[in-house]
């Protein structure tokens, strides 16, 4: 056997989008559209403001994950390498450009704060501190609420905008690989950022909507949620991609395999921290944190919960051990889709019970949910996520779907070439 291989060149063009992503834009914008004009009919029937921001919140929570985690996974990408991340750069710098979608999306959350959270309708400070205490200060404020945010996305799409000037200039030959080490470092930085603003932001949307109640893992069970989200989204695409051109010149099912391993140990990180907050919260009868359980244990949420466990973890955790099933391009797409769907519905859990209260004074629960909670709660998501997604492919079709120019990607070609 000669060790003298031959080597393998491509170029963007090789690689260029393929007609169908154009096809799925329309669609999406299908979508958007149609799901925008049914949710504004809704709203304007139901006239309930309220109604509209917490749909919103929930439908926000849900898309801002596929948007920061990818950008997490291209600075994780980079930092790293990795063949399997080399296959999903492009659609995570797609998906990492809907950042700026994500900051319109978040100014009517922004702007309904009152409608939202108790914690912005205190008359004066001090009763703010008199019920809160010392977070109300420093924490707890709309000038707060504000600042957080728009520093957050400010300096993620200062990271994303040097990643993505990065790859343009590696596609046009333009870098060296000693002009990479300021990219890996920036990387590095962007994940730590990304942990640390994801965590506040968390906070600021989601926990305190109940200000008196706490978690230390909140942080993190949004970047497993997130992170597991995109792994899910990534896959489902380059499976639809992979019977044609350019995907099918590199799509192999070790690559496919790797990113069911990276699916199944997201289910079952975020399900060892969802199960270690319950315990330690429920064994340790902690009175201020266990409301948030009894909250959403009763007057019908329960069933929700029970959803959880069994749809969340148990089954994909068992479809998932298998080999077989990671390697099969159907199945593994339909485990990543129905993943998808229930990150949406433990947001849903999440989010409601605390509008719709199930333990305590006034609790209603799901009694309190009626047809037209449910039309918004339904609706928001595809009207959100079918915008979010025409620019996604918008952004996907802009360029090659591969980085050719990649110092390692000629050793994919050539692992493919000589398979």
């Amino acid at each position: 056997m000669s060790d003298t291989t031959s080597t393998v060149r491509a170029t963007p063009q090789d690689f260029a989008p393929p007609a169908s992503i154009g096809r799925m834009r329309t669609r999406a914008a299908v979508v958007g559209v149609v799901g925008a004009v049914a949710l504004l009919v809704v709203a304007a029937i139901s006239k309930n403001w309220d109604l509209f921001l917490r749909s919103w919140l929930f439908s926000y929570m849900f898309w801002l994950g596929p948007t920061t985690g990818a950008l997490c996974l291209l600075c994780l990408q980079y930092t790293t390498g990795g063949n399997w991340g080399r296959l999903g750069r492009r659609i995570w710098e797609a998906a990492a450009g809907n950042l700026w979608l994500m900051v319109v999306f978040w100014i009517p959350i922004a702007l309904g704060l009152k409608s939202l959270y108790s914690w912005a309708r205190y008359a004066t400070e001090a009763d703010a501190v008199k019920d809160l205490g010392p977070k109300a200060i420093y924490y707890l404020n709309v000038k707060g609420f504000w600042i957080r945010g728009l520093a957050f996305f400010l300096v993620w799409e200062i990271i994303r905008r040097i990643l993505v000037s990065w790859s343009k200039k590696e596609e046009a030959g333009q870098t060296t690989p000693q002009k990479f080490v300021a990219i890996q470092n920036l990387s590095g930085f962007g994940i730590v950022f990304y942990a640390a603003a994801i965590t506040f932001l968390s906070i600021d949307l989601t926990m305190s909507l109940d200000p008196k109640w706490w978690s230390t893992v909140w942080g993190m069970l949004f970047m497993v949620g997130q992170v597991l989200t995109t792994f899910c989204f990534t896959l489902w695409l380059l499976v639809k991609l992979s019977p044609t051109e350019p995907v099918s010149k590199v799509f192999k099912t070790e690559y496919l395999h790797d990113f069911g391993k990276l699916m199944f140990a997201f289910v079952v990180l975020w399900a060892y921290l969802s199960f270690s907050q319950w315990i330690i919260i429920w064994s340790g009868n902690l009175q201020n944190e266990i409301g948030f359980y009894l909250n959403r244990l009763n007057s019908g949420w329960q069933y929700f919960g029970t959803i959880l466990i069994f749809a969340h973890f148990v089954f994909p955790f068992a479809l998932l051990l298998s080999r077989n099933t990671k390697r099969s391009t159907s199945r593994v797409a339909k485990i990543a889709l129905f993943v998808m769907f229930m990150r949406l519905v433990d947001l849903f859990w999440t989010t409601a019970p605390n509008f719709y209260r199930g333990y305590g004074n006034g609790a209603q629960g799901l009694q309190g949910f009626g047809l037209m909670d449910g039309l918004m709660y339904a609706l928001c998501p595809i009207a959100m996520g079918g915008i979010w997604l025409f620019f996604f492919y918008w952004n996907l079709g802009k360029r090659s779907l591969m980085p050719v120019n990649d110092p390692d990607f000629g050793q994919m070609m050539e692992a493919e070439h000589h398979g």
